[in-house]
């Protein structure tokens, strides 16, 4: 058999040379260490440039190899890296992607460079409102990161959030926030087109919410309504505007059913084989049951005139003046509507704190 690593005849029932195996090994440490030692800046780039393509060959590197190397490296650096970042942070990482000739698909095949780019990307974004810097030298620091780690447009808005979120809990952690705090978060967020009356999933029950709920309600307890339009899956009417979406929220439908119970009064008289008469009646009377019925998953769109549910199986539309009473729960909502043979109707999935609130404001 011919050694993996030299290509040259290595016995019989060997894969390759032990001498081949250790110098091989020898070389992954020593790509590692230099690739470490570049990070520290103890060797220039030139150096690293050289010595790299030296050590290639002669220690049997594949491009996996040299690959996985990078990745820890670059994980070890990523790791050392505190706000705010040195000012070679980006020419280093810039320098060291083109030198080691990896294509950046490959880099990237586990999301590790995305992991350290959102890392620069979000550092940046936590200027604006950690150090006051304006949006606009944020953007030229923020598209900086993306000249040398090109992040997909969901990766930035993943970004975008976290840093607003983590804002949010901030401001919220002393227990309110102030006019100037409520200023800064809709300033990024107009900046950036987020609606914070739709925000992602896991953003709905945090401090980004209820951050986003009271600007709603400041503005109803002014006469005003929200002015950026929403796209949402259902239709609105004229002068309806949309207030707040919840996704993910479960609709719970009232199903009654109906069954007799009761017993047979009488006599049988056998007639002839299989042959039975049967005299008396039966007497019984209609038992009803209720059961709550799951009628589909979908969102809930709170508007200043109805409530709208829309998911793939079911879509509802409950009109506000035609609400007798709403029951909250820690999870969602119960409505009771003016109806002679009224159903329950429960919304799951949500806090319904905002949308009390808000329906309170609307009919004062």
């Amino acid at each position: 058999m011919k050694c993996k690593y030299c290509g040259q005849d290595a016995g019989f029932f060997s894969r390759n040379h032990k001498e081949c195996e250790e110098k091989h090994n020898r070389g992954i440490q020593g790509m590692t260490d230099l690739m470490r030692r570049y990070f520290s800046g103890t060797i220039s780039a030139k150096d690293f440039s050289q010595k790299l393509e030296k050590n290639r060959l002669p220690y049997f590197l594949t491009e996996d190899e040299i690959a996985n190397a990078a990745l820890v490296s670059l994980k070890a650096y990523a790791d050392t890296l505190k706000r705010p970042f040195p000012s070679n942070t980006l020419p280093l990482i810039k320098e060291f992607i083109s030198t080691i000739k990896i294509p950046y698909q490959r880099l990237n095949q586990k999301g590790k460079m995305d992991d350290l780019g959102q890392k620069l990307f979000q550092g940046y974004l936590i200027d604006y409102f950690a150090k006051g810097v304006p949006l606009s030298q944020v953007k030229i620091s923020s598209d900086s990161v993306l000249s040398v780690i090109p992040l997909s447009q969901q990766k930035q808005e993943e970004s975008y959030f976290s840093v607003l979120n983590r804002a949010a809990d901030k401001f919220m952690a002393k227990g309110g926030i102030n006019d100037n705090e409520q200023q800064l978060i809709e300033t990024y967020a107009s900046s950036l087109g987020i609606n914070l009356n739709r925000l992602p999933m896991q953003y709905q029950n945090q401090s980004l919410a209820k951050i986003g709920e009271a600007a709603v309600l400041k503005d109803l307890q002014k006469g005003i309504l929200p002015k950026n339009p929403l796209t949402v899956p259902v239709m609105l009417g004229k002068g309806e505007v949309c207030l707040w979406v919840y996704d993910n929220v479960k609709l719970y439908q009232e199903r009654i059913t109906r069954e007799f119970v009761g017993g047979n009064r009488g006599l049988s008289f056998r007639i002839a084989k299989g042959i039975t008469y049967r005299t008396g009646s039966f007497k019984g009377r209609p038992i009803e049951k209720s059961f709550m019925e799951n009628k589909g998953t979908g969102s809930l769109v709170i508007t200043n005139k109805h409530f709208f549910f829309h998911c793939p199986t079911c879509s509802i539309k409950v009109p506000y003046n035609k609400l007798i009473g709403m029951t909250p729960y820690t999870d969602g909502l119960e409505i009771h509507k003016d109806e002679a043979k009224q159903k329950r109707i429960v919304f799951e999935g949500f806090d319904p704190w905002f949308t009390m609130n808000a329906l309170n404001l609307l009919n004062s």
